[in-house]
């Protein structure tokens, strides 16, 4: 199985179409928006300017980018998925300098030094020849061109239950979803063997507290679930009262959730 761009591992477990509008979901919550922001934030996008956005899921970032660079620049977003890919198109349909392609991160379409920015959010975790996917990244950015990458440590996350035996046995299980769940202490140095100069790492922090209804730890509960008993690391029985505890301190206004993400920033060296 490749796993290589944006969430194509649940994508290919859960089947690609119902999946696709999950993620989707998952995107549109504040949480995710949040992100987005900080993302194009630090990008600091002109207009004029050529993007990409390896990943693209259902192209929202791609959308908020061609908003930035408007119709002087171009946008083209690539995801292994076509169900996304198709999501995506749909959404930026009215923005004719945005383009869409099924791609693997590993072989990115276009000519060399191509691009002035390239974005890459929840990509390299999957990818399991990060090497490789970071030199394709330097090759379709121009010399001086700007990196935003992010990604997620996993064992930074921190979930309030009423078993915690129960709860280090399903995180533990949902390790198995990407290549790298700890990719964020290594992405500096790898970036800087790859031709990048590190200009700025900072934490980007999803917390659902109390209230996490439509939060992204909500719309994560069941993917998570699902994914422990396919993989027969979790009975079926623990994984539903799993839900049912998680679910019920939601309705409560009782639930507790924190999970880190590093937003690397990076401009590539001639």
């Amino acid at each position: 199985m490749r796993v290589v761009a944006g969430n194509d591992t649940v994508l290919q477990q859960f089947g690609a179409e119902a999946t696709a509008r999950r993620v989707e979901a998952l995107y549109l919550t504040p949480d995710v928006a949040q992100q987005r922001e900080t993302t194009l934030a630090e990008l600091a996008l002109r207009p004029g300017e050529r993007v990409l956005d390896v990943g693209c899921g259902p192209g929202l970032l791609a959308e908020s980018a061609a908003a930035a660079v408007g119709a002087a620049g171009a946008v083209c977003g690539v995801d292994l998925s076509p169900p996304m890919v198709a999501l995506a198109r749909r959404r930026c349909a009215h923005l004719p300098w945005v383009a869409f392609e099924v791609a693997d991160a590993v072989a990115l379409p276009g000519a060399a030094e191509r691009f002035d920015a390239v974005t890459c959010t929840q990509v390299l975790e999957y990818v399991p020849d990060v090497e490789r996917a970071l030199d394709e990244l330097r090759r379709v950015l121009r010399p001086g061109g700007r990196l935003a990458l992010v990604d997620t440590d996993w064992e930074s996350c921190v979930w309030a239950s009423a078993d915690i035996d129960r709860m280090r046995r399903m995180l533990a299980a949902w390790d198995s979803h990407c290549a790298h769940p700890q990719l964020p202490r290594v992405l500096g140095p790898m970036l800087a063997r790859h031709g990048f100069r590190v200009e700025k790492v900072a934490a980007v922090a999803i917390v659902n507290a109390m209230d996490a209804s439509n939060t992204y730890s909500e719309g994560m509960m069941a993917m998570i679930a699902e994914h422990a008993v396919r993989r027969e690391s979790v009975e079926e029985f623990d994984a539903r009262a799993w839900l049912d505890d998680l679910r019920d301190r939601i309705s409560r206004g009782e639930a507790f959730f924190s999970l880190d993400r590093h937003l690397f920033l990076a401009t590539r060296l001639p």
